[in-house]
């Protein structure tokens, strides 16, 4: 397979290793979190906060995500793990009801097999979530590293679980790519030393992508194979 523009552009060939975000990257999940965490807060006495206002907490973890909804909802904080609890079984009782696949993420992963270069998946997700959702979808196999918010000492936007991968590799940073949707990743990504790809169509919190001066600003991951 011919080396496409991008990433020849970017590593003279194919990447050593790949590093993927989960929400807002590959799935679009939010409808099934913004579900879990409405059931949580009315289960509390609260309102429920709504798919489109829960998008924009989405993407520093669960944890993040209880606080900043129980923050709205005037909830008290002595009952933020209540309120945590809740929501993990509420989400993991119906992970991937209304949740979706992007468009070619399967296309991409398979191209990434196909040349050998071994592909992480790097989210701020509990890990309990993370297998279950990529077997939903048919993609857990794709993946030699499945990382989630809880599975090392520190989560993204540090550039640890990303460093983790590299070295269990032996790879080169500046040989390394990240692609996902936020500040956050951008952000993991420059710390470790890596390549940036970040797409257009996730969960961004209204930051300005193009401000961020990532290497590669997609619409669609199709584009970095061509």
């Amino acid at each position: 397979m011919k080396t496409p523009k991008h990433l020849k552009r970017l590593f003279e060939g194919w990447p050593e290793l790949v590093c993927f975000d989960l929400d807002g990257t590959l799935v679009d999940s939010v409808p099934d979190i913004a579900a879990a965490m409405d059931k949580s807060l009315v289960a509390m006495g609260a309102s429920p906060a709504g798919e489109e206002r829960v998008r924009g907490w989405v993407g520093y973890g669960s944890a993040k995500l209880v606080q900043q909804a129980m923050e709205w909802a005037n909830l008290p904080v002595e009952r933020i793990e209540e309120g945590y609890k809740l929501f993990l079984k509420e989400y993991f009782d119906n992970l991937a009801g209304s949740s979706t696949l992007y468009a070619n993420v399967e296309s991409i992963l398979k191209a990434f097999k196909y040349q050998k270069v071994p592909v992480a998946l790097i989210t701020n997700k509990p890990s309990l979530f993370i297998k279950p959702l990529l077997d939903h979808f048919g993609i857990s196999t794709y993946f030699s590293w499945m990382l989630g918010g809880d599975s090392l000492e520190d989560k993204k936007p540090s550039p640890v679980p990303l460093l983790h991968c590299m070295e269990d590799i032996e790879a080169a940073p500046e040989k390394c790519l990240m692609i996902g949707d936020s500040l956050a990743d951008y952000r993991a990504a420059k710390a470790a030393g890596f390549k940036c790809a970040l797409v257009t169509y996730g969960y961004n919190h209204g930051v300005d992508l193009k401000e961020l001066e990532a290497d590669v600003l997609i619409d669609d991951l199709a584009e970095l194979l061509m």
